[in-house]
């Protein structure tokens, strides 16, 4: 990869100390790639082990985060949209933008094993099923194993979890960029995800919605917002047109997860939205989002703004 990340996080050597982002680590995950490519120098890097930890770190001292959203070929990110259902999320932190990164897998394993060693393959959940056809032809027998992340899997390589763990007959599905990470590891196979196209959408997520996120380089994607929307929990099915018709703004997509507040069976539903044609203004954009988060509370549906940007 270009501009790749260093293992180590970035220190501000200057009067003033960088803002801190954190990332689902170790060093090598594709959030750190993202995160680089979007910040580069401008932030100091701190490394969670989960997605859920990146969420429950931030903080004044840990403002930023970058959070897996959806891959292209395997869908949205189910941990973190189980995540967007607490209630801190959009009362302490915010969805304050977006990055996509082109996705290339390769198959790495410690140096000198072969494929025809391999039993086991190691890799966050997202990554074993955007290789699905590479691992059915390739590997048919082998066992997936899920991970917290793709560097971690490539980490457990070198530092067994276990003690039955044989890292000779296992291997990862990570970046490249794990190698030059971690020595003793080598890349067996490249490109080996589903898709050409095959492609990870990210939110940057901060520490309250008012501080500045420190950009390498401003984006100029279409304006955007993500709302959570709780129905009537005493109501048997959820009225799409009645929020729909309430809402009155484009909706890009809906997503759902089962409502951790609700009787069995009741869905949170998460509504992203945009400003058609791109020309308003960041105030009226912002107006217009929690106007019509109003109008969706009058309709009798319990609404929250996830993020504006």
């Amino acid at each position: 990869m270009s501009n790749t990340p260093s293992a180590s996080p970035s220190c501000s050597n200057g009067v003033q100390e960088l803002p801190a982002l954190v990332f689902l680590g170790p060093p090598g995950t594709y959030s750190h790639q993202a995160a680089f490519d979007d910040f580069g120098d401008s932030v100091h890097y701190v490394a969670k082990q989960t997605i859920a930890g990146v969420f429950e770190s931030l903080s004044s001292e840990l403002p930023f985060g970058i959070i897996p959203q959806e891959n292209s070929t395997n869908g949205s990110v189910i941990e973190t949209y189980n995540l967007l259902r607490c209630e801190v999320v959009g009362r302490d932190s915010f969805v304050r933008g977006e990055t996509n990164m082109p996705i290339e897998h390769s198959l790495v394993v410690r140096q000198n094993v072969k494929i025809e060693d391999i039993e086991h393959v190691l890799s966050h959940e997202q990554a074993l099923g955007q290789c699905k056809a590479f691992l059915k032809g390739f590997l048919p027998r082998a066992s997936l194993v899920p991970t917290d992340s793709t560097a971690s899997a490539a980490r457990a390589l070198l530092n067994p979890p276990s003690e039955g763990f044989d890292p000779l007959k296992s291997a990862a599905i990570c970046s490249t960029v794990v190698t030059s990470l971690f020595p003793g590891l080598e890349v067996l196979h490249t490109n080996i995800q589903d898709g050409e196209s095959n492609t990870t959408r990210f939110y940057i997520v901060s520490y309250g919605a008012d501080v500045r996120v420190p950009w390498k380089t401003p984006p100029t994607y279409q304006k955007r917002a993500l709302i959570r929307l709780l129905p009537d929990r005493d109501s048997v099915a959820w009225d799409s047109s009645r929020a729909i018709k309430a809402l009155n703004i484009p909706i890009s997509r809906i997503d759902r997860r089962p409502s951790p507040y609700s009787t069995t069976f009741h869905d949170v539903y998460f509504l992203e939205v945009y400003a058609e044609g791109g020309k308003e203004s960041d105030t009226t954009w912002f107006d217009s989002v929690n106007q019509a988060v109003e109008r969706l509370r009058q309709a009798g549906l319990e609404s929250t703004v996830l993020g504006i940007w």
